[in-house]
């Protein structure tokens, strides 16, 4: 028998479930690479704009190489 959610795992639960069904309506509208592509673009504007504001140099250079990563993949 497991343990109640706490709230803030119930929050970070919903947050993953609302991301993957934008993920999923975006794949289901532009097709698997072009919305893969808007989901990820998507992702790095939301979490680069918080990471700007907190002043977290770090996640920015993480997202950046994240970025280069799928750049790398598609163009190689």
């Amino acid at each position: 028998m497991s343990r109640p959610l706490l709230r803030g795992e119930i929050r970070a639960q919903r947050s993953r479930e609302y991301l993957m069904k934008q993920q999923a309506e975006f794949i289901q509208k532009h097709g698997e690479d072009l919305g893969a592509l808007y989901f990820l673009l998507m992702l790095l504007q939301t979490h680069g704009k918080k990471a700007q504001r907190r002043g977290d140099v770090q996640a920015l250079r993480l997202l950046a190489h994240d970025l280069h990563a799928v750049y790398l993949k598609h163009t190689q």
